[in-house]
């Protein structure tokens, strides 16, 4: 699935946020670096150090060893301390090596959605935690429970908020059958981004039940709507599905309401066979979502009868001109 032109799609759309986590991974990498380097640097290094700093004008006319003499070294730290250093560096330069496929998660066919989705992110969780430690260690603050702690798979509900906030967007590769959306809707939160790519035959609403009033949730057949997952400052789910699924946008800046935020362009087609663990009538119930959640809330006087319950905005306007006429007597008998 790697091949498919729809990730390569995904990564461009995404390539703001994915940007600005690498750019955290590198400052953390490059904080730690130093501090390693301050542990081991002698007099000799310190003065080259200097020396540099200096620049060519100040080596001339300033002695580089006594001028570096002035400033402490770096407080020493403890064996287990270095030990845990080096442990966090490892883990932040595996993590800033990574091309973009770093950020492309593929569910083989027939395993555990949720199981595999949680194993990606534990795997970024422990990129915060080596960034922790590593400031921990910094700081003089470590304790020799950090690491264990810190560096081993870190579950998204034990992140906390400004995790939360800057997880990286993550693009998940999936066959129809096998996309459980529930296991998202627990995922969204802080600032956490998912793009589905979904493969082969899918239902025709699968994110339905993932929308909530400050989620970002859209479904799109040709990546339209992808600049605004990119975009929107909260969590958002999205999924490129094949033609015939639902095609919509739940923007929580749209409104208030349900229907101000949400925009269906398609309910898709109605499903006849079972998939997966979903039957016929449980996707049929997950576009029903969608049309009640879309339809727009107003009570319309229909010809010589009460106001009418809610309905969509298509019926709404051929209700009010069915009023109109009637009110101003052009209708014929």
């Amino acid at each position: 699935m790697l091949s498919d032109p729809r990730i390569t799609e995904a990564l461009t759309a995404l390539a703001r946020p994915i940007s600005e986590f690498r750019a955290m991974v590198r400052n953390a990498l490059v904080s730690a670096e130093g501090l390693r380097a301050a542990q081991s640097a002698s007099p000799a290094d310190r003065a080259a150090r200097a020396c540099a700093e200096l620049g060519a004008f100040g080596a001339e006319h300033i002695d580089a060893a006594r001028f570096a003499s002035v400033f402490p070294a770096a407080p020493a730290i403890t064996r287990d301390a270095t030990a845990a250093l080096g442990l966090a560096l490892a883990m932040l330069r595996d993590f800033a090596d990574r091309d973009d496929d770093g950020y492309v998660v593929t569910v083989p066919q027939g395993a555990d959605f949720a199981a595999t989705v949680h194993q990606a992110l534990g795997a970024i969780g422990r990129v915060f935690g080596a960034a922790t430690l590593a400031e921990k260690v910094r700081a003089g603050r470590y304790r020799a429970e950090d690491a264990d702690d810190l560096l081993r798979s870190r579950d998204f509900r034990a992140w906390n908020r400004s995790v939360r906030r800057g997880a990286p967007p993550l693009i998940v590769a999936v066959h129809g059958a096998d996309l459980h959306a529930a296991t998202l809707g627990e995922l969204a939160d802080g600032g956490e981004k998912f793009v589905l790519i979904v493969e082969g035959p899918s239902a025709p609403a699968p994110l339905a039940r993932c929308i909530t009033p400050g989620t970002l949730v859209m479904q799109s057949v040709d990546g339209r709507g992808l600049a605004r997952v990119a975009d929107f400052d909260g969590p958002a789910i999205a999924a490129l599905v094949p033609p015939g699924c639902a095609v919509f946008l739940h923007d929580p800046a749209g409104g208030r309401e349900p229907w101000q935020r949400l925009t269906v362009e398609t309910l898709g087609e109605t499903a006849t066979r079972r998939l997966g663990g979903a039957s016929p009538w449980q996707m049929a119930e997950d576009q029903r979502i969608l049309a009640d959640l879309a339809r727009t809330p107003f009570a319309i006087p229909a010809a010589g009868r009460q106001a009418l319950p809610a309905m969509g905005a298509g019926d709404a306007v051929d209700r009010v001109a069915a009023w109109l006429l009637d009110q101003s007597g052009l209708r014929q008998p």
